[in-house]
């Protein structure tokens, strides 16, 4: 409508202005025919002076439509005949003028030539006047009609311009029945589908391209329809496959966390009875030769242990009871564990091990810090054949990267993902066992996780690794730990104290015996708690016992036990070989101290030292 309007009233205001214009062009061009028509007609009268043939002439004149006045003068433009009112300020003004609502047209009165055929001549002798300028004539047009006209032109233009907007709404109307609200049904229809309502339709009740347009959508709303529910059908079937794949998956995990359990709590019974056989022997040996066997035979136990422990590691870490405690400690202090750990190790490959000291402080659990980076830079030396293993520290903002940098065999962009699963080696195809059990990375990264401390890695094949970790730092002022333990306890001289031994495998309790007794311990071994009861006369001093025995029977229930018979405080220590998830948590949640098969005999006796009453 809006452009409809605006053309309207622009050619209204066009034309009108252009016929009032030419409207006062042509009363200005009436006017002055006039004047000049009555200057003609009035020159007999005025040469003879024929006062009734002006008078007639002038009423004539002034009884024609828009003549205001008309009025005939003499060369001095003294008024001679007049008809109407003529206005007394013209004076000798002989210019078109405009004088209150009036125009005012002056026209000369000349003398035309004479000739014999004229009605009258002169006398001969009078003097030649053919030609003189005899008067003025006046004639006055009223403004009112041309005021009357330019109104009526007005008014035509204005019913034009209404006549049109008439016709634009009847248009509009008809292209909105017709065009605008179908096309507004069928974009409403679109924005339903684009929402997810493929039940919309839209109505076929146009023609022509409309029409066409609305068949193609009720089409393609037809076709979405059913590729939406044949993907849907795919997307079931799909899920539904992969539920079947997850299920598999969660069942062979479940499936390797109990055998994984199950071997290594098994395995693990023969080696902690080895290992306390050992001990028990070294006290017995005195010949060099026996001792140097003895300790190949402890190194061996050693290193199947440290196998051990990385799948206890795990299950801890799986089971999620691996507790964090962070401090504020120097840096430096892990280095100087990292340095003193593996240069003799480093070397024995023809090696350079390089750890730059730093006097950052961190922020978090040391123990764990120190054993992510024990693993690293073991992988590092392990895997480099030659140059060397550097270990460093960056500031970054607010944290710390710790950086494990080796030139070593590298890895493949495509596999550095893979080395932080369980059990991948890529650089052990044959899995030697002296690489360990592929645990180490992912202990790593689960820890790293835990700690909140990003790990990244830079790798090149043939070139070399870079192990990126990211530690928060201390806090400005903060307060240093000293993680020194000062209450430590000599391993030197006789332990002193009753000790209950239960365990469910006679060769642990054989050994333990021997190795108890050597310490200067008595003790009492049973392979049930009852068995143990019956033995007693007295409250033990300290309580070892394993969390899985015979029968079903759980340690934890021996332990309540105990207690319950000879009071709350008797300390008590679990050992287990058991990792799986579930158990680990609820050995975890009792809160009783606690040893991993194989135990170290050293570790051990410092534990009872802490736990014995001293004479």
């Amino acid at each position: 409508m809006l452009p409809v309007l605006i053309t309207a009233v622009l050619l209204g205001v066009y034309f009108s202005y252009s016929r009032i214009q030419d409207a006062e062009q042509a009363l200005r061009e009436r006017g002055a025919a006039q004047a000049r028509y009555l200057a003609t007609a009035a020159e007999y009268g005025v040469v003879a002076y024929n006062q009734k043939f002006l008078q007639n002439l002038l009423n004539a004149q002034h009884a024609e439509t828009g003549v205001d006045f008309a009025a005939i003068y003499d060369t001095r433009f003294k008024l001679l005949a007049s008809a109407g009112e003529v206005p007394s300020t013209l004076q000798g003004a002989t210019e078109p003028m405009e004088v209150g609502d009036r125009l005012v047209f002056t026209a000369p009165i000349d003398m035309a030539p004479l000739h014999a055929t004229d009605m009258f001549t002169l006398h001969e002798n009078a003097p030649d006047i053919s030609g003189h300028r005899i008067g003025w004539v006046r004639v006055g047009v009223s403004l009112q009609h041309l005021a009357a006209i330019n109104r009526a032109m007005l008014l035509t233009s204005a019913g034009i311009c209404l006549l049109v907007m008439m016709f634009g709404i009847a248009l509009a109307l008809r292209l909105s029945r017709n065009v605008t609200k179908p096309i507004r049904e069928m974009l409403t229809v679109v924005h339903a589908i684009g929402a997810g309502n493929l039940h919309a339709r839209v109505e076929h009740d146009a023609g022509g391209e409309l029409g066409a347009l609305q068949v193609g959508i009720n089409q393609m709303t037809e076709d979405l329809t059913t590729s939406r529910v044949g993907m849907q059908q795919r997307i079931r079937e799909a899920t539904a496959a992969l539920a079947e794949q997850k299920e598999a998956a969660e069942h062979a995990n479940i499936a390797k966390s109990k055998f994984l359990a199950a071997a290594s709590h098994d395995l693990r019974q023969p080696i902690h009875a080895l290992g306390l056989f050992l001990a028990a022997l070294k006290n017995e040996l005195h010949e060099s030769e026996q001792l140097r066997i003895l300790t190949n035979i402890e190194a061996s136990v050693a290193a199947m242990e440290g196998l051990f422990n990385s799948l206890l590691d795990i299950s801890r870490l799986d089971a999620g009871v691996l507790e964090v405690h962070e401090r504020v400690f120097p840096v430096n202090r892990v280095l100087d564990r990292v340095r003193t750990e593996f240069t003799h190790q480093a070397e024995a490959k023809g090696l350079k091990l390089l750890v730059v000291p730093s006097r950052a402080l961190l922020h978090t659990d040391p123990l764990l810090l120190q054993r992510v980076l024990f693993n690293l830079v073991s992988n590092a030396v392990r895997y480099t054949d030659s140059g060397g293993v550097v270990v460093g520290c960056r500031r970054r903002n607010a944290r710390v990267l710790i950086e494990v940098w080796d030139s070593g065999r590298g890895i493949p962009e495509d596999r550095q993902q893979d080395i932080f699963e369980e059990f991948v080696q890529l650089h052990n195809p044959e899995r030697a066992r002296g690489n360990g059990l592929g645990l180490g990375l992912a202990i790593v990264e689960r820890v790293t996780r835990l700690l909140n401390c990003p790990l990244s890695l830079r790798s090149c094949p043939q070139r070399g690794s870079v192990f990126s970790i990211s530690v928060a730092q201390s806090e400005p002022g903060a307060v240093v730990e000293d993680l020194r333990d000062s209450g430590r306890r000599t391993l030197s001289g006789q332990l002193h104290g009753l000790v209950v031994v239960i365990d469910d495998d006679e060769e642990i309790l054989t050994a333990m015996r021997s190795l108890l007794t050597g310490w200067g311990l008595q003790v009492v071994s049973a392979t049930k708690g009852c068995d143990a009861l019956a033995q007693l006369d007295r409250a033990p001093d300290v309580l070892l016992c394993d969390y899985r025995l015979r029968d079903g029977e759980i340690g934890l229930d021996v332990i309540a036990r105990f207690r319950a018979i000879f009071g709350a405080g008797i300390p008590a220590v679990l050992i287990t070989g058991d990792t799986a998830p579930e158990s680990v948590r609820a050995i975890k949640v009792s809160g009783h101290a606690l040893l991993y098969k194989p135990v170290r005999p050293a570790k051990l006796r410092v534990l009872l030292s802490k736990m014995l009453p001293h004479l």
